[in-house]
This record gives C-alpha cells, structure tokens and sequence, in this order.
C-alpha cells in the first residue's frame, strides 16, 4: 500500500507510520550544523548521507571485501541462525530499525520459515523507494508462515506504532544489525536503546509479564586501527563517493551548488580516545558556506561508527536498562550478535 493508500503490485504491504508533529527539517538542521557557534566547530551532519543514492552507495559499501562487519555479521547469522530465532515466540512480531536490503534479515527469516515459526516482520526505513526496492526481493509466497511488510517512519514513529494496541498485545522483537548503534554517540546510544527497551518492558508488565519480548543487536568490537583502516578507506573509492554524496544532498536541499565536489576531499581516522572511527570532509581550498568560511585543510566532520569492547558493552547494556541472555560472537571476537532482555523490576 502507497502513501495515498494504494496497494503496490511490486511488493508487500508499505504502512506510513509518519507522524504529523512538525520537525526540524534537513536544511534547517544543515544550516544550523555548518554556522560555528562558540566553541562548537561545524559539521555535516550525517543525515545528509542517508538519501536514496546514498542508500545505494552504502550497500555496494557492505560488498567490499575488507569490509569486514558485514561479513562478519553475515558468517555469524549463517552459522546461527536456528539458535537465535528459537528466542523468537511464534506469532511475534519481528521489527528491524534501518532495514536496508534484507540481505541479512533474510537469513533468519528463513530460519523461522523453516521451523514453522509463524511471525510478521516489519522492516522500518524513511525513504520510500528503499523499502519498496527491498519489500520486493521477499514478494507473498516466498516464505509460508512469514509474513513481510514495512514501515516508512523514522525511530520515533516506531516507538509510537509499537505501542498500539494490536501490537503490543504480541511478543516482538526488535532488531539492530550492521553495529548501526555505533552511529550514535556513546552518551545517545544506551539513551536510544532504552526508549525501546522501557517500551517493551511497559508491554510485559501490562500483560502479567507472560510476554517474550526480545533485543537482537549487531555491534562490532574492533579496534585495530590497521583493520578499520582497511574497512573504511578502500582502493575503488565507494567510500568516498558515499561521503561526498552529502554535499550533493546538501546542495539539492538548499536549491542551489553550494558546494562542489571538486573543492573536497573525504579522510578518516581512528580516535583511540573515544573509540570511534571518524569521517571528515575536507576542502582542498578556501571554501565559502553564506558567511561561513571553511579553510582548506580543515576537517569538517560527519559521521562515525564507535566500536564497543566486551566492558563497553556491558556497560552500554546497563546503561540502557537491558541484560544480554546470550551472544554469538566471530573467533577473534571483533563482532558479535548479541540477544537482549528488559531488565525485570
């Protein structure tokens, strides 16, 4: 179904979960992002990189050979597939925040298909076209006892939509892959993590806690700069077409070329300090933003994915009010999936 309620001949059932509540566009946030104020340097933000070529660009990102955390992540679920959905009740509700190409979803699906585990998936994703283009590798009839749908909304709509009273009447599942949260901040992600685990935790205690609620959540643990390196700098330049990529959203949402290519470069490094591996956008001249002036050289940061070592984790759990029943982790232990629980009160 369309965003004017028309059922789509291409793919499964498209729900717009969309609030009416007026946010802070894009262009507004960009704008405030790249004007210095105080000790605040600016920046890209990241959303800038999410459009729908970006999308794109992300998933030819996941197929580089030393890319490691997709491959990772998809070895782990191929070898453990059938032991993490038997958390999963049958009948479930099954929502994967940042879908993406269910290329990894896929893989337990099936699992749940082939133990008649019967279940609804919901693939969460803002763009419109993404989900349509994804819905449509799992067409009605590609698995029996799982049904697919998606849902355009952002993770605040998700929260809200959980919370209906035909779903949170259900066992769900709420599920993470990619070390997504690694996008997040160390202070932003327990805080987001516990906005769907107090959600889940307000589901069981209105239900005599006879509810399965469940977590799964991919998180990469690497810290080797020499790796990382590797993973985030390749010799066929993906990355840096997604990177710049940004400063084309950006233009097409100020209406004008603001900023051209050919004035940046795209470096990253690894800050041992707080854990994350950072991009930046570099100009390669004196650049001009309305009265912003970017100096050549200067690092205009944009996004970074934080990597969590077994204490980390830990602590991240704690701090998001969650407990880990068990993990599934690679055999140098830089990635894991990871199955989580609300704490009991």
């Amino acid at each position: 179904m369309d965003m004017n309620g028309r059922t789509s001949n291409y793919s499964n059932q498209i729900i717009d979960i969309r609030s009416d509540a007026e946010e802070k566009s894009l262009l507004e946030t960009t704008k405030e992002c790249l004007k210095q104020s105080g000790d605040r340097a600016p920046t890209f933000p990241h959303e800038l990189l999410w459009d729908e070529d970006g999308l794109k660009g992300f998933e030819k990102i996941t197929y580089l050979e030393d890319y490691y955390l997709t491959h990772n992540e998809i070895g782990l679920l191929e070898q453990h597939a059938d032991e993490i959905v038997l958390s999963i009740k049958p009948n479930s509700v099954l929502i994967e925040l940042g879908s993406g190409n269910l290329r990894k979803i896929k893989i337990l699906l099936h699992a749940l298909d082939k133990q008649g585990r019967a279940a609804d998936y919901y693939a969460l994703d803002l763009n419109l076209s993404e989900l349509q283009r994804s819905l449509a590798s799992v067409p009605p009839g590609t698995f029996q006892h799982v049904r697919c749908h998606g849902l355009l909304g952002t993770y605040d709509d998700a929260r809200c939509w959980l919370e209906r009273s035909e779903i949170i009447q259900r066992n769900k599942c709420v599920i993470s892959l990619g070390s997504s949260i690694g996008s997040f901040t160390r202070s932003e992600a327990p805080q987001f993590l516990s906005g769907f685990a107090e959600l889940l935790n307000r589901s069981c205690n209105g239900h005599s806690g006879k509810l399965a609620n469940t977590m799964i959540v991919g998180l990469d643990a690497c810290k080797s700069p020499s790796r990382l390196d590797r993973a985030y700098n390749d010799p066929y330049g993906v990355w840096n077409e997604f990177i710049l990529n940004g400063l084309k959203h950006a233009n097409a949402l100020l209406g004008y070329d603001a900023f051209r290519e050919e004035d940046w470069s795209v470096e990253g490094r690894w800050n041992r300090g707080n854990g994350c591996y950072e991009r930046y956008l570099v100009p390669l001249r004196e650049v001009f933003f309305e009265e912003v002036r970017f100096e050549a050289g200067e690092k205009i940061f944009i996004s970074h994915s934080c990597k969590y070592d077994v204490v980390e984790q830990a602590q991240l759990w704690d701090r998001a009010g969650i407990e880990e029943l068990v993990h599934w982790t690679t055999e140098d232990g830089c990635y894991g999936i990871h199955l989580l629980s609300t704490k009991k009160h």
